[in-house]
């Protein structure tokens, strides 16, 4: 028997906390050092270690808490995974509209060749400093962020989508396919990115073993695993999806010929 699936359920109120307090603190986490960076009362480092560390928390907790449940619900894995999509989308969207973005346009005007004089440029410098191919414009790394950035929009328009479908079927598959595309070119992305600078040795990587594994590698690990494992049941959901309307059309055809036949 094909398991039944809700995905209009109401999220549990203590995830809803989880959700808000990780925006709030998200915010503050990246706007207080923007701005006490940028009015020369913190230095660019150790304040870019703390940042990189600290960010992950509001990044990673939201999408742990999706797969909890609260006491009393049952949700089965597919509900479960719709709420960590319809979560996550906004968070790696904004990652790509409010960093990505700007860095794009920042580099294509030559305007990201950044030093630790530029304190009003904190936000990419701090990377940049462990990653250098986003200080000398690295045409490939803008490549990749193009379709990032691309991948991000189309994911913070889903979300909505999603969230509020409803019923909707068509509404809902529709935006499944668009999630799946994008995610599936971001997923490219973070493999191309690690990939290319593996077969470089690392040459970019610098501020040593914490700038290869906090910022390198333990800031980017939701953006690889994220997408991979919702990719699969993204699948899973639309078989369930296009089963559930056949058969829910069938019925109805069945249910008017009944009525046809009846009225004769």
């Amino acid at each position: 028997m094909l398991e039944q699936h809700d995905f209009t359920k109401p999220w549990a109120r203590q995830r809803k906390q989880v959700y808000i307090w990780s925006s709030v603190v998200a915010l503050l986490i990246t706007v207080i050092p923007f701005f006490m960076v940028g009015l020369g009362y913190w230095p660019m480092e150790p304040t870019g270690y703390i940042v990189a560390a600290a960010i992950c928390v509001p990044i990673i907790a939201p999408m742990v808490a999706a797969w909890w449940d609260a006491p009393g619900e049952n949700r089965t894995t597919l509900e479960k995974v719709n709420e960590f999509m319809i979560v996550w989308f906004p968070i790696t969207a904004a990652s790509q509209i409010f960093w990505e973005l700007p860095w794009l346009i920042g580099d294509a005007f030559g305007k990201m060749n950044l030093t630790d004089a530029d304190h009003w440029r904190f936000v990419w410098y701090f990377y940049g400093v462990a990653d250098t191919r986003y200080l000398h414009s690295d045409p490939g790394l803008f490549g990749m962020e193009t379709v990032a950035v691309i991948g991000g929009i189309i994911l913070i328009i889903q979300s909505p989508r999603l969230l509020t479908a409803g019923h909707n079927v068509a509404k809902r598959i529709n935006a499944l396919w668009w999630a799946f595309f994008a995610m599936s070119i971001m997923l490219a992305v973070i493999t191309i990115y690690y990939v290319a600078e593996t077969r470089a040795g690392y040459v970019n990587i610098e501020q040593g073993s914490w700038g290869f594994g906090l910022k390198f590698i333990f800031m980017n690990i939701p953006w690889a695993v994220a997408p991979a494992l919702s990719l699969p049941f993204v699948v899973k959901q639309l078989a369930y999806l296009y089963r559930t309307t056949g058969a829910q059309t069938a019925a109805n055809a069945t249910a008017e010929s009944a009525g046809l036949v009846g009225t004769r």
